[in-house]
C-alpha cells in the first residue's frame, strides 16, 4: 500500500470490540481508508467480575498486534497514532495495569476517556443527525443514549441544549447484574432485566417532566447496529415506529447468543447487549409517548472514532453548551444572574490576557467560567460559609459536559473563592496531584481577583483593562469614580493571587 502524507490513525476500545480506523486528512476533513473491529469482551468483564481479566487483557495485546501490522503497511509512524479507552475502564480497579499493557502493546499514546469526554461525543452524534434532518433540529427533540454502564439523555430545543440527564444504569451493567442472579432464580431474568429499566425510565421521566416532547432521537452501537434490519434508511436516518420496534425486540429476545449473531451479523461479545438496548430504547419511547424513534443509519463506533481524530469538531459550541447548562443550574438555585456573569466574564478575560503567567489551557478557561457561574449557589442554602455549601451542591448535582474528576475541581474553586485558601487536609483537595493542586490555586487566585471586582454586586465597574508593570498588576476601570470598595476586596481576599503570580494589585481610574 501506498503511504499517503496527511493520513492518521485512531484505535478505540470499547464496550465489546476494539476498532481500528486510517483517515486520511485533506482540506474538506477526513476520509476513511481503513476499518477493522474486532471482539474484545471488556465490558463483560467489568460489570461481571468488577475487574479486567487476564484473559481479555490478552485478547486486546493480540488484537493491537494485529492493528499494529495494517498500521505499518500504510507507514504511519507511532506518533500519528492515539489509543483511546471506554470510560466505563474508570471502574476496574485496574485500570492503570491494563493501559500500561496497552501502551505497552500498541507503542502508541493511551489516552482514558472520562465521562465528559463521553458526553461531548454524544453531543457531537446528536448534533450531526439534528443538523441533517431538519424537523429533529428544529423542533423539541429527546436525544437518548443507552450506553454500556450509563443512561444519557439530552433535550434540544430548536437545536440548544435545554436539559440533560445521566444515571448510572447502561445495556451491560443491567445485563451482567440480572447475569449474577443465582440458577434459581434465572427463570425470573427478564423479569428483572425490565424492572432495572423501568428504574431508568421512571428517573428519566421525572428529569424531563413538563418538557413536550415532539420527536425522539436514539443514538447508540446496538440500536444503530440492528435499525437497517427494522426499517430501510431515509436521508440518513431509519424512522423507527414504535410498534416496529416493539415487534422486532419481541422477535430477538427468544433468540440464543449463536441466532443473534447469525441474523445480525454482528460480534458474539456485543450481541448480549442487543436486547437490553433495544427494550430500552422502547420502554423510553412508550414513557414518552413517541409514535417514532428517529434512529442515525452510520456505524456508531466509526462515527465516535472520526470524532476523536477531529478532536476540535464544534469544540467551542460544546463549551457554549456547557456554560448554558451551568446557567441553568444556577437558576435552579437563585443564584444572582448578574453578578455570575460578570464575575465570568471578568474571570474569562483575566484568564486569557494572564495566559503567559498561568499557562493553563481552554479546558481550565471553561471550568474557570463554569465555577464563576455557579460560585454562589450555596447562597440557597444559607450565607453562611456559603463557599462551603456551594462545593457540596457542585458535587452533587449533574453539570452537562463535565466529568466527575472535573466537578471537583469546578466544586473546590467555588470553595476557595472566598478568602480561605487550600489546605493539605481539606477534603478532595488532599487527594489531588501536585499538579492539579497546582491548577486550583491559580484558577481560585483568577477567580477571587474577578469577584472583588463586583464586590458590591452592581456591576458598577463596567469593564476593566490589565497591564503588567514590575511587580505590580495595575487594572484600569470605567464606570466608577471611586474604587476603593473593590480595592478593599482585592486586598482582602487576593493574597492567593500574590503568593501565585507574585503580583500585587493596584486599581486605577481610566
Amino acid at each position: 500500500m501506498k503511504s499517503q502524507e496527511h493520513e492518521t490513525a485512531v484505535i478505540y476500545l470499547g464496550a465489546a470490540s476494539m476498532s481500528l480506523l486510517i483517515a486520511q486528512r485533506d482540506g474538506d476533513g477526513l476520509i476513511v481508508s481503513e476499518f477493522l473491529d474486532k471482539p474484545v469482551p471488556l465490558a463483560s468483564d467489568i460489570f461481571r467480575t468488577g475487574t479486567v481479566g487476564r484473559t481479555t487483557l490478552e485478547q486486546a495485546a493480540s488484537v493491537l498486534k494485529d492493528f499494529a501490522k495494517t498500521i505499518r503497511e500504510y507507514s504511519i509512524q507511532p506518533e500519528h497514532v492515539t489509543l483511546y479507552t471506554t470510560n466505563i475502564l474508570s471502574e476496574a480497579p485496574n485500570p492503570e495495569v491494563f493501559l500500561n499493557r496497552l501502551q505497552v502493546a500498541s507503542g502508541c499514546a493511551v489516552h482514558l476517556l472520562d465521562e465528559g469526554d463521553m458526553t461531548r461525543l454524544i453531543y457531537l452524534a446528536a448534533l450531526r443527525q439534528l443538523n441533517a434532518t431538519p424537523k429533529l433540529g428544529e423542533g423539541m427533540t429527546l436525544v437518548s443514549h443507552i450506553g454500556p454502564g450509563n443512561t444519557r439523555a439530552m433535550y434540544f430545543k430548536e437545536g440548544r441544549i435545554a436539559a440533560y440527564a445521566s444515571h448510572r444504569l447502561g445495556i451491560f451493567r443491567a445485563s451482567e447484574a440480572v447475569a449474577a442472579l443465582d440458577v434459581a432464580e434465572r427463570p425470573l431474568q427478564l423479569m428483572h432485566l425490565e424492572e432495572q429499566i423501568k428504574g431508568v425510565v421512571d428517573h428519566l421521566a421525572q428529569d424531563f417532566s413538563g418538557l413536550p416532547v415532539e420527536h425522539h432521537l436514539a443514538i447508540g452501537a446496538e440500536i444503530q447496529s440492528v435499525a437497517p434490519h427494522i426499517e430501510a434508511p431515509k436521508h440518513g436516518s431509519c424512522a423507527i415506529k414504535e410498534k416496529q420496534l416493539a415487534a422486532f425486540t419481541e422477535k430477538l429476545a427468544v433468540l440464543n447468543p449463536d441466532e443473534l449473531v447469525r441474523q445480525l451479523h454482528v460480534h458474539y461479545s456485543g450481541s448480549e447487549g442487543i436486547v437490553p438496548a433495544l427494550q430500552t430504547n422502547l420502554a423510553l419511547a412508550r414513557r414518552f409517548g413517541d409514535d417514532v424513534v428517529h434512529v442515525p443509519a452510520s456505524d456508531f463506533q466509526k462515527d465516535l472514532m472520526l470524532d476523536l481524530l477531529n478532536d476540535d469538531a464544534l469544540t467551542s459550541g460544546f463549551a457554549e453548551e456547557i456554560v448554558s447548562s451551568a446557567r441553568e443550574v444556577a437558576k435552579k438555585f437563585k443564584v444572582d444572574q448578574k453578578h455570575a456573569e460578570h464575575v465570568m466574564s471578568f474571570a474569562q478575560q483575566i484568564f486569557r490576557e494572564l495566559k503567559h503567567l498561568h499557562g493553563l489551557g481552554p479546558k481550565h478557561e471553561l471550568l474557570l467560567r463554569v465555577a464563576a457561574i455557579l460560585h454562589e449557589v450555596g447562597m440557597f442554602v444559607s450565607a453562611r460559609e456559603h463557599h462551603k455549601h456551594s462545593m457540596y451542591l457542585i458535587q452533587n448535582t449533574e453539570l452537562f459536559g463535565i466529568s466527575t474528576e472535573d466537578r471537583i475541581t469546578v466544586a473546590l474553586l467555588a470553595r476557595y473563592h472566598r478568602r480561605y485558601n487550600p489546605e493539605h487536609n481539606h477534603p478532595h483537595f488532599s487527594e489531588l496531584s501536585r499538579d492539579e493542586r497546582m491548577v486550583v490555586f491559580k484558577l481560585a487566585a483568577i477567580l477571587r481577583l474577578a469577584d472583588a471586582l463586583d464586590r458590591t454586586h452592581s456591576q458598577r465597574i463596567r469593564s476593566v483593562t490589565l497591564r503588567t508593570k514590575g511587580n505590580r498588576l495595575l487594572i484600569t476601570t470605567t464606570g466608577v469614580s471611586d474604587s476603593a470598595i473593590e480595592q478593599a476586596a482585592i486586598n482582602g481576599k487576593c493574597d492567593l493571587f500574590r503568593e501565585i503570580f507574585g503580583y500585587e494589585i493596584f486599581l486605577t481610574k481610566a
